[in-house]
Protein backbone atom coordinates (compact mmCIF):
# COMPACT_ATOMS: atom_id res chain seq x y z
CA UNK A 1 0.00 0.00 0.00
CA UNK A 2 1.20 3.50 -0.83
CA UNK A 3 1.10 5.93 2.10
CA UNK A 4 0.86 8.90 -0.22
CA UNK A 5 -1.92 10.99 1.34
CA UNK A 6 -2.35 12.62 4.73
CA UNK A 7 -5.52 10.60 5.30
CA UNK A 8 -3.84 7.24 4.71
CA UNK A 9 -1.00 8.14 7.04
CA UNK A 10 -3.28 9.53 9.77
CA UNK A 11 -5.32 6.31 9.82
CA UNK A 12 -2.23 4.37 10.86
CA UNK A 13 -2.31 5.82 14.39
CA UNK A 14 -5.51 4.04 15.45
CA UNK A 15 -4.11 1.74 18.11
CA UNK A 16 -4.24 -1.99 17.53
CA UNK A 17 -6.40 -3.34 20.37
CA UNK A 18 -3.96 -6.10 21.29
CA UNK A 19 -1.48 -3.45 22.44
CA UNK A 20 -4.03 -2.29 25.00
CA UNK A 21 -4.34 -5.81 26.38
CA UNK A 22 -0.67 -6.58 26.87
CA UNK A 23 2.42 -4.52 27.54
CA UNK A 24 4.52 -7.53 28.45
CA UNK A 25 7.94 -7.37 26.83
CA UNK A 26 9.54 -10.09 24.77
CA UNK A 27 12.86 -10.95 26.39
CA UNK A 28 13.92 -13.67 23.97
CA UNK A 29 13.14 -15.36 20.68
CA UNK A 30 12.97 -19.06 20.05
CA UNK A 31 15.62 -21.37 21.46
CA UNK A 32 19.00 -21.17 19.76
CA UNK A 33 21.15 -24.26 19.50
CA UNK A 34 24.82 -24.04 20.50
CA UNK A 35 25.97 -23.51 16.93
CA UNK A 36 27.11 -19.94 17.44
CA UNK A 37 30.52 -18.97 18.76
CA UNK A 38 30.61 -15.65 20.64
CA UNK A 39 33.56 -13.52 21.59
CA UNK A 40 34.57 -9.92 22.20
CA UNK A 41 36.85 -7.65 20.25
CA UNK A 42 38.50 -4.37 21.19
CA UNK A 43 38.12 -1.76 18.47
CA UNK A 44 40.38 1.31 18.54
CA UNK A 45 38.59 4.66 18.48
CA UNK A 46 39.81 7.99 17.12
CA UNK A 47 40.51 9.35 20.62
CA UNK A 48 42.73 6.42 21.63
CA UNK A 49 40.08 4.48 23.57
CA UNK A 50 39.20 0.88 22.87
CA UNK A 51 35.52 0.05 22.39
CA UNK A 52 34.51 -3.51 23.24
CA UNK A 53 32.06 -5.05 20.78
CA UNK A 54 30.50 -8.51 20.63
CA UNK A 55 30.89 -10.85 17.66
CA UNK A 56 28.77 -13.88 16.76
CA UNK A 57 30.29 -16.42 14.40
CA UNK A 58 28.54 -19.44 12.83
CA UNK A 59 30.20 -22.64 13.97
CA UNK A 60 31.05 -24.72 12.16
CA UNK A 61 31.05 -22.47 9.10
CA UNK A 62 29.60 -23.78 5.85
CA UNK A 63 32.43 -21.97 4.11
CA UNK A 64 34.99 -20.13 6.20
CA UNK A 65 35.49 -17.48 3.54
CA UNK A 66 31.90 -16.75 2.52
CA UNK A 67 30.37 -15.30 5.68
CA UNK A 68 28.58 -11.96 5.16
CA UNK A 69 28.69 -9.35 7.90
CA UNK A 70 25.69 -7.83 9.69
CA UNK A 71 26.47 -4.90 11.99
CA UNK A 72 23.80 -4.35 14.66
CA UNK A 73 23.31 -1.16 16.65
CA UNK A 74 21.11 -1.31 19.75
CA UNK A 75 18.39 1.23 20.51
CA UNK A 76 17.31 2.66 23.89
CA UNK A 77 17.42 6.41 23.31
CA UNK A 78 21.19 6.91 23.64
CA UNK A 79 20.87 6.53 27.43
CA UNK A 80 20.92 2.77 28.03
CA UNK A 81 21.49 -0.52 26.27
CA UNK A 82 24.75 -2.14 25.24
CA UNK A 83 26.37 -4.71 22.97
CA UNK A 84 24.36 -7.51 24.67
CA UNK A 85 21.01 -5.88 23.93
CA UNK A 86 20.34 -7.83 20.71
CA UNK A 87 21.84 -11.15 21.74
CA UNK A 88 18.95 -13.47 20.70
CA UNK A 89 18.40 -11.56 17.44
CA UNK A 90 22.10 -11.76 16.59
CA UNK A 91 22.29 -15.49 17.27
CA UNK A 92 19.38 -16.26 14.98
CA UNK A 93 20.84 -14.09 12.22
CA UNK A 94 24.11 -15.98 12.53
CA UNK A 95 22.43 -19.36 12.23
CA UNK A 96 19.96 -18.46 9.49
CA UNK A 97 22.33 -16.70 7.13
CA UNK A 98 25.73 -18.19 8.05
CA UNK A 99 26.59 -14.58 8.90
CA UNK A 100 29.11 -12.98 11.18
CA UNK A 101 27.12 -10.56 13.33
CA UNK A 102 28.89 -7.72 15.11
CA UNK A 103 27.08 -5.79 17.84
CA UNK A 104 28.95 -2.51 17.97
CA UNK A 105 29.23 -0.55 21.18
CA UNK A 106 28.84 3.21 21.24
CA UNK A 107 29.02 5.75 24.04
CA UNK A 108 25.80 6.82 25.72
CA UNK A 109 24.69 10.23 26.99
CA UNK A 110 24.60 12.28 29.13
CA UNK A 111 28.23 11.49 29.94
CA UNK A 112 29.01 11.41 26.23
CA UNK A 113 26.62 13.69 24.33
CA UNK A 114 26.37 14.23 20.58
CA UNK A 115 28.29 13.43 18.40
CA UNK A 116 30.09 10.74 20.42
CA UNK A 117 27.73 7.93 19.37
CA UNK A 118 27.86 8.45 15.57
CA UNK A 119 31.63 8.89 15.71
CA UNK A 120 32.00 5.60 17.58
CA UNK A 121 29.89 3.82 14.97
CA UNK A 122 31.94 5.31 12.14
CA UNK A 123 35.18 4.14 13.74
CA UNK A 124 33.77 0.69 14.39
CA UNK A 125 32.51 0.26 10.84
CA UNK A 126 35.83 1.37 9.35
CA UNK A 127 37.67 -1.11 11.57
CA UNK A 128 35.41 -3.95 10.43
CA UNK A 129 36.03 -3.16 6.76
CA UNK A 130 39.78 -2.89 7.32
CA UNK A 131 39.94 -6.20 9.20
CA UNK A 132 37.75 -8.41 7.03
CA UNK A 133 40.56 -10.92 6.49
CA UNK A 134 41.27 -11.17 10.20
CA UNK A 135 37.57 -11.62 10.89
CA UNK A 136 37.47 -14.28 8.16
CA UNK A 137 34.49 -12.74 6.39
CA UNK A 138 33.56 -11.87 2.81
CA UNK A 139 32.12 -8.36 2.61
CA UNK A 140 31.17 -8.93 -1.03
CA UNK A 141 28.74 -11.59 0.23
CA UNK A 142 26.98 -8.89 2.24
CA UNK A 143 27.87 -5.91 4.41
CA UNK A 144 24.75 -4.78 6.26
CA UNK A 145 24.23 -2.18 8.98
CA UNK A 146 21.03 -1.68 10.94
CA UNK A 147 19.10 -1.55 14.16
CA UNK A 148 15.94 -0.32 15.88
CA UNK A 149 15.09 3.24 16.93
CA UNK A 150 18.30 5.09 17.83
CA UNK A 151 20.27 2.21 16.35
CA UNK A 152 18.43 2.87 13.10
CA UNK A 153 19.36 6.55 13.32
CA UNK A 154 23.04 5.69 13.66
CA UNK A 155 22.82 3.15 10.85
CA UNK A 156 21.20 5.59 8.42
CA UNK A 157 23.55 8.44 9.33
CA UNK A 158 26.64 6.26 8.93
CA UNK A 159 25.45 4.65 5.69
CA UNK A 160 24.80 8.08 4.18
CA UNK A 161 28.32 9.18 5.10
CA UNK A 162 29.81 6.15 3.36
CA UNK A 163 28.12 7.01 0.07
CA UNK A 164 28.82 10.74 0.13
CA UNK A 165 32.50 10.18 0.92
CA UNK A 166 32.58 11.51 4.48
CA UNK A 167 33.41 8.02 5.74
CA UNK A 168 35.63 5.94 3.47
CA UNK A 169 35.35 2.15 3.74
CA UNK A 170 37.55 -0.47 2.13
CA UNK A 171 34.36 -2.22 0.99
CA UNK A 172 30.94 -0.63 0.42
CA UNK A 173 27.87 -1.33 2.48
CA UNK A 174 25.39 -3.48 0.59
CA UNK A 175 22.27 -2.93 2.70
CA UNK A 176 20.63 -0.97 5.51
CA UNK A 177 17.94 -2.17 7.95
CA UNK A 178 15.95 0.48 9.83
CA UNK A 179 13.25 -0.36 12.39
CA UNK A 180 11.32 2.61 13.87
CA UNK A 181 14.05 5.08 12.91
CA UNK A 182 14.64 8.59 14.22
CA UNK A 183 15.65 10.63 11.17
CA UNK A 184 13.97 14.03 11.13
CA UNK A 185 12.95 17.18 12.97
CA UNK A 186 10.31 19.65 11.83
CA UNK A 187 12.92 22.20 10.75
CA UNK A 188 14.80 19.82 8.43
CA UNK A 189 11.87 18.11 6.71
CA UNK A 190 12.17 18.83 2.96
CA UNK A 191 9.37 21.13 1.74
CA UNK A 192 7.90 18.47 -0.54
CA UNK A 193 7.31 16.18 2.46
CA UNK A 194 6.10 18.61 5.13
CA UNK A 195 2.44 17.67 4.63
CA UNK A 196 3.34 14.07 5.44
CA UNK A 197 5.20 14.82 8.67
CA UNK A 198 2.63 15.11 11.46
CA UNK A 199 3.11 12.04 13.67
CA UNK A 200 4.97 14.12 16.26
CA UNK A 201 1.62 15.78 17.04
CA UNK A 202 -0.83 13.04 16.11
CA UNK A 203 1.12 10.43 18.09
CA UNK A 204 2.36 12.75 20.86
CA UNK A 205 0.89 10.34 23.44
CA UNK A 206 2.50 7.20 22.04
CA UNK A 207 2.54 4.97 25.16
CA UNK A 208 6.11 3.87 24.47
CA UNK A 209 7.71 7.13 23.28
CA UNK A 210 5.69 10.27 23.87
CA UNK A 211 6.55 13.90 23.22
CA UNK A 212 7.82 14.51 26.76
CA UNK A 213 10.05 11.42 26.59
CA UNK A 214 11.50 12.60 23.32
CA UNK A 215 12.25 16.10 24.58
CA UNK A 216 13.93 14.61 27.66
CA UNK A 217 16.12 12.42 25.47
CA UNK A 218 17.14 15.40 23.34
CA UNK A 219 18.02 17.42 26.44
CA UNK A 220 20.56 14.72 27.33
CA UNK A 221 21.86 13.95 23.85
CA UNK A 222 22.21 17.65 22.88
CA UNK A 223 22.22 17.10 19.12
CA UNK A 224 22.75 19.63 16.38
CA UNK A 225 19.66 18.68 14.39
CA UNK A 226 21.12 20.25 11.23
CA UNK A 227 24.26 18.15 11.39
CA UNK A 228 24.98 15.20 9.11
CA UNK A 229 25.79 13.34 12.33
CA UNK A 230 22.11 13.59 13.27
CA UNK A 231 20.23 12.94 10.04
CA UNK A 232 21.00 11.69 6.53
CA UNK A 233 18.78 14.51 5.26
CA UNK A 234 21.54 16.93 6.31
CA UNK A 235 24.08 15.48 3.89
CA UNK A 236 25.28 17.67 1.02
CA UNK A 237 24.03 14.95 -1.34
CA UNK A 238 21.31 13.12 0.61
CA UNK A 239 20.10 9.69 -0.49
CA UNK A 240 22.13 9.54 -3.72
CA UNK A 241 23.76 6.14 -4.13
CA UNK A 242 22.41 4.64 -0.91
CA UNK A 243 22.36 0.82 -0.77
CA UNK A 244 19.05 -1.02 -0.74
CA UNK A 245 17.17 -0.26 2.45
CA UNK A 246 14.52 -2.08 4.49
CA UNK A 247 12.31 0.08 6.73
CA UNK A 248 9.77 -0.96 9.38
CA UNK A 249 7.27 1.60 10.67
CA UNK A 250 4.62 1.56 13.42
CA UNK A 251 1.42 3.50 12.77
CA UNK A 252 1.09 4.84 16.34
CA UNK A 253 4.83 5.51 16.68
CA UNK A 254 5.91 9.04 17.58
CA UNK A 255 8.60 8.53 14.91
CA UNK A 256 6.27 7.06 12.30
CA UNK A 257 6.71 9.74 9.67
CA UNK A 258 10.50 9.72 9.94
CA UNK A 259 10.45 6.28 8.35
CA UNK A 260 7.66 6.96 5.87
CA UNK A 261 9.21 10.18 4.60
CA UNK A 262 12.67 8.63 4.38
CA UNK A 263 11.39 5.73 2.33
CA UNK A 264 9.74 8.15 -0.11
CA UNK A 265 12.92 10.21 -0.34
CA UNK A 266 15.04 7.14 -1.02
CA UNK A 267 12.69 5.94 -3.76
CA UNK A 268 12.70 9.41 -5.30
CA UNK A 269 16.48 9.02 -5.61
CA UNK A 270 16.19 5.58 -7.23
CA UNK A 271 17.21 3.65 -4.13
CA UNK A 272 15.73 0.16 -3.87
CA UNK A 273 13.52 0.00 -0.77
CA UNK A 274 11.32 -2.41 1.13
CA UNK A 275 8.70 -1.00 3.52
CA UNK A 276 6.70 -2.83 6.18
CA UNK A 277 4.05 -0.85 8.10
CA UNK A 278 2.14 -1.94 11.23
CA UNK A 279 -1.06 0.11 11.71
CA UNK A 280 -1.84 0.91 15.34
CA UNK A 281 1.59 -0.14 16.60
CA UNK A 282 3.50 2.15 19.02
CA UNK A 283 7.24 2.70 19.23
CA UNK A 284 9.03 -0.48 20.27
CA UNK A 285 6.19 -2.55 18.79
CA UNK A 286 8.49 -5.49 18.10
CA UNK A 287 9.05 -6.06 21.83
CA UNK A 288 5.48 -7.02 22.79
CA UNK A 289 4.69 -10.64 23.54
CA UNK A 290 1.41 -12.01 22.24
CA UNK A 291 0.59 -9.23 19.77
CA UNK A 292 0.19 -10.56 16.25
CA UNK A 293 1.65 -7.52 14.51
CA UNK A 294 4.66 -7.63 16.85
CA UNK A 295 5.27 -11.25 15.92
CA UNK A 296 4.94 -10.29 12.27
CA UNK A 297 7.35 -7.37 12.73
CA UNK A 298 10.03 -9.68 14.11
CA UNK A 299 9.58 -12.16 11.29
CA UNK A 300 9.55 -9.29 8.78
CA UNK A 301 12.88 -8.07 10.17
CA UNK A 302 14.47 -11.39 9.24
CA UNK A 303 12.69 -11.44 5.88
CA UNK A 304 14.01 -7.96 5.21
CA UNK A 305 17.55 -8.99 6.09
CA UNK A 306 17.13 -11.98 3.80
CA UNK A 307 16.18 -9.52 1.04
CA UNK A 308 19.19 -7.34 1.82
CA UNK A 309 21.50 -10.37 1.70
CA UNK A 310 19.77 -11.86 -1.36
CA UNK A 311 19.59 -15.11 0.57
CA UNK A 312 17.63 -18.19 -0.39
CA UNK A 313 16.43 -18.93 3.16
CA UNK A 314 12.71 -19.81 3.09
CA UNK A 315 9.82 -18.20 4.97
CA UNK A 316 9.29 -21.44 6.89
CA UNK A 317 12.93 -21.51 7.98
CA UNK A 318 12.64 -17.95 9.26
CA UNK A 319 9.43 -18.54 11.21
CA UNK A 320 10.79 -21.75 12.70
CA UNK A 321 13.99 -20.01 13.80
CA UNK A 322 12.28 -16.96 15.31
CA UNK A 323 9.09 -18.39 16.80
CA UNK A 324 9.27 -22.21 16.61
CA UNK A 325 5.89 -22.58 18.34
CA UNK A 326 4.12 -20.77 15.49
CA UNK A 327 3.04 -22.78 12.47
CA UNK A 328 1.87 -19.87 10.32
CA UNK A 329 1.38 -16.10 10.33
Amino acid sequence: MEYDTEEKIAALSVIELQYLKTWQRVEDFGSVADTVFEHYVKIPMRDGRESISRIYIPYPREDARSSPVIVLLHGSRFIRGDRHHQNPFAKILTRLFNATVICLSYRLNAAHPFPAAPHDVEDGLKWIAENADTLDVDLSAGFIIGGPSIGANLAAVTAQKTVDGTVVLKAPLTGVWLMAPLLLEEEIVPPEYKNFFFAREQNAKDPMLNKADFEHFKSKYLPDVRSADYSPFNSNSPHVGMPRTHLQVGGLDFLRDDGLVYERALRAHNVETRLDVYPGAPHGYHTFFGVKSAVKANVDAFKGLRWLLKSGVSDDEIVKAVFPEITSL
